[in-house]
């Protein structure tokens, strides 16, 4: 197979740990290329999606994720591109607070609440393990002129050596529930504008 050869004009940006491109076969893929092998966080990621098995095709808070390949940059993995349905890029979750915490107007605050009860629904149902809750890895995707819904991109999964939670339903949907009230105490500490008792009532 071809090397993929991953040019300036498709990059998307880098973070602590690696470098992203749009694929350069498919617009609704990305390759992912991290800056040292291996990688803690990627390891993380995969040892969930192993345990989860076909599970993980079935949540739709987890991104997609369709194998490695050899780039110019060197290993690469492939995962799904988050975009909207008229294929502009998605914006994070982070975006859409300090928006609204800002100079949104009562329809997009309106909109953000409904997008922050849909996650809070999907992230108890599938029980989800983020190592943590930064918005900024939370990508809002709109799928029609009518819906939105989160997806998570990074900081997945337990660094555990033995993570129980992942085979035990009782104990994945406890820690979920954990990482749902950090969130929303992280949100009242950062967006109090927003997360009025009304706010707070709605999503806890």
């Amino acid at each position: 197979m071809a090397k993929l050869q991953l040019t300036d004009d498709l990059f998307l940006g880098d973070g602590n740990h690696k470098k992203v491109w749009i694929h350069p076969g498919d617009e609704h893929l990305c390759v992912k290329v991290v800056f040292r092998e291996p990688d803690e966080d990627l390891e993380r990621e995969f040892g969930y999606r192993r345990a989860l098995g076909s599970r993980a095709e079935q949540m739709p808070l987890l991104t997609k994720y369709l194998g490695e390949a050899d780039t110019s940059e060197g290993r690469g993995y492939i995962f799904e591109r988050i975009i909207d349905y008229d294929g502009s890029s998605s914006p994070t979750l982070l975006s859409l607070l300090e928006h609204c915490a800002g100079e949104g107007t009562e329809k997009e605050k309106s909109r953000l609440l409904r997008i922050l009860q849909d996650f809070h629904r999907e992230f108890l149902a599938e029980r989800f393990f983020a190592a943590g809750m930064d918005p900024d890895n939370f990508l809002v995707q709109r799928v029609s002129p009518t819906e939105d819904r989160v997806r998570i991109i990074d900081n997945i999964g337990t660094s555990a050596r033995l993570p129980l939670e992942y085979y035990v339903d009782f104990l994945a949907r406890k820690r979920a529930e954990k990482y749902w009230r950090i969130f929303m105490d992280e949100l009242c500490r950062d967006y109090p504008e927003l997360m009025t008792e009304a706010w707070q009532k709605a999503l806890r």
